[in-house]
C-alpha cells in the first residue's frame, strides 16, 4: 500500500465496518454520515491517466528495426511497483508451463537483490543464478538444455545493477528459440529511450518508480508483452487472468505528470553520467568504472542502443583502497541513500545496504563490499563534475597522508 493510498484509507476508517469470521472483531462503523466524507480526487479509477502512461511506454518501446510490429497499449501492464510486476510474470509463467519438465527457471547476470527472491518464490521447482552473466555460464546453460533438461524462462537485466553489464541477448535469443523458454528482461537501467530491447526478449519488465518517474514520490511498475514474441499469446492471456488493477489512481495521477518529461530527462543524465564516468576512470586513485562504455560487456549495449540513445545515468566505481572509497563517498556532496532514476544525483555504497547479509556472497559475483554507485540527476553538468572532483581532491589529500605516515592501506 502507498503513501497516497494509506492516507486516503485514514481518512475514511471511521466510516468502514469490520468484519470478520470471529464475532469480537465484529464491530460498526463509528460514523455513519458519509456526506462528511469529501469525495475522491479523481473520475474512473484514473483510468485516463493509466492509459495514458500505456500509450507512452508503448510508443517508446517499439523497436526500431524496419518491419516491427507496432506495441499496442493493451500490450503493457501497470501495476503498483517493478518488484510486482516481476512477481506476477514469474507466477503466470509457472502457470503456463508446456509440460512438467518446463517447471524451472534462470537468472542470468547480476540482478537487482530481490529479484532472484522474487523468482524463485514464485514457486518453480528449480532455480538457477548465473550471476556472473559470462559465455560460460550460457554454456552451462546450454549444456543443461541439450542434455534434456528445460526451463520455462530466464530473467535478466540490460544493464545490470550495479555493475552495468549487459547480458548477451543474441545468444539468449537463440537458445530461447531452440528450447522454448521465455525471456524476461528487465531494462530499467537502460530505459526506452535509450535501448531497442524487443527484437531478442518476450517480455519487459520496468520499475517506473525509478526515472520514469524521476520525482522519488510515486511508485509503479509495467510489463510489455512483446507482440512478435511466439509466446504473445499466452504470455498475455496468463497475465490478464491474473490482473487486478491495483494500482491506487492517486498514485497513477502522479506517475502520469511526472512522466510528462521523461524522454529529456534521460538525455540530459545519459550526457552528464558519461562526463562523470570519463572523468573518474582518469583518476588514479580508482581502481574500475563500471558504466556501459567501460565494461567487458560494452560491445553488446552498443548493439542495442537506439540511434539517439545515451549509455544511461547510473555508474559504479571501485577504488583500489578500501579507505579511499570511504573517504571519497564521505566527502561526495550529493544526496546518499537507495533508489536511483532521482531528478537529484544519489550516492550509495551499494553493496553495504544491498547486500549487508551477504557480503561476500556479493563479492564472488563481483559486487565489491565497497562499490560505490552514483545515480546522475538534473543537476547542472559543470556543478556535479565540480563535486565529483572536491571529493577526489579529498581522496588525493588522504592517499598523501598515509603514505607520509606510513599507514598500511587496505
Amino acid at each position: 500500500m502507498s503513501s497516497r493510498h494509506g492516507e486516503f484509507c485514514k481518512d475514511r476508517i471511521n466510516f468502514m465496518h469490520s468484519s470478520s469470521s470471529n464475532s469480537a472483531f465484529q464491530t460498526a462503523a463509528p460514523y455513519s454520515n458519509t456526506t462528511e466524507l469529501a469525495p475522491a480526487p479523481w473520475t474512473d479509477s484514473a483510468r485516463h491517466e493509466k492509459q495514458e502512461i500505456k500509450k507512452q511506454i508503448a510508443e517508446l518501446v517499439m523497436s526500431e528495426k524496419p518491419g516491427s510490429k507496432i506495441v499496442s497499449p493493451d500490450d503493457v501492464f501497470l501495476y503498483s511497483k517493478g518488484m510486482v510486476a516481476i512477481n506476477y510474470v514469474a507466477r503466470a509463467l509457472l502457470k503456463t508451463l508446456p509440460g512438467p519438465e518446463y517447471n524451472g527457471a534462470v537468472v542470468y547476470g547480476w540482478p537487482y537483490a530481490e529479484t532472484p527472491k522474487a523468482v524463485e518464490m514464485a514457486g518453480f521447482e528449480r532455480f538457477t543464478l548465473y550471476g556472473r552473466g559470462t559465455a560460460r555460464e550460457l554454456d552451462e546453460l546450454e549444456a543443461l538444455l541439450k542434455s534434456g533438461q528445460r526451463i520455462r524462462a530466464l530473467f535478466c537485466e540490460v544493464p545490470c545493477n550495479p555493475l552495468l553489464e549487459s547480458s548477451d541477448l543474441l545468444r539468449v535469443r537463440a537458445l530461447a528459440d531452440e528450447y522454448g523458454f521465455v525471456v524476461a528482461c528487465d531494462e530499467t537501467l537502460g530505459t526506452f529511450v535509450n535501448i531497442d530491447l524487443l527484437p531478442y526478449v518476450d517480455v519487459l519488465v520496468t520499475s517506473l518508480t525509478k526515472i520514469f518517474s524521476g520525482a522519488s514520490n510515486v511508485m509503479g511498475g509495467s510489463v510489455v508483452v512483446n507482440p512478435q514474441s511466439q509466446h504473445h499469446g499466452t504470455i498475455h492471456s496468463a497475465l490478464k487472468a491474473t490482473f487486478e488493477d491495483e494500482y491506487f489512481p492517486l498514485d497513477a495521477i502522479t506517475m502520469s505528470q511526472n512522466s510528462s518529461d521523461f524522454v529529456s530527462r534521460v538525455h540530459h543524465s545519459n550526457t552528464i553520467a558519461l562526463s562523470i564516468a570519463n572523468l573518474l576512470s582518469s583518476h588514479p586513485s580508482i581502481h574500475h568504472v563500471h558504466y556501459p562504455t567501460m565494461v567487458t560487456s560494452a560491445p553488446l549495449y552498443e548493439h542495442y542502443r537506439r540511434r539517439d540513445g545515451g549509455y544511461g545515468f547510473l555508474l559504479s566505481m571501485i577504488f583500489n583502497h578500501t579507505t579511499s572509497a570511504v573517504c571519497f563517498y564521505d566527502a561526495l556532496d550529493v544526496c546518499k541513500g537507495p533508489s536511483v532514476g532521482t531528478n537529484f544525483t544519489l550516492a550509495i555504497p551499494y553493496a553495504q545496504l544491498a547486500h549487508f547479509q551477504e557480503l561476500d556472497f556479493a563479492a564472488e559475483y563481483g559486487v565489491d563490499r565497497y562499490i560505490v554507485r552514483i545515480s546522475v540527476g538534473l543537476e547542472d553538468g559543470e556543478v556535479l563534475m565540480e563535486r565529483m572532483r572536491e571529493a577526489l581532491r579529498a581522496v588525493e589529500r588522504l592517499e598523501g597522508a598515509e603514505a607520509t605516515s606510513g599507514h598500511a592501506k587496505s
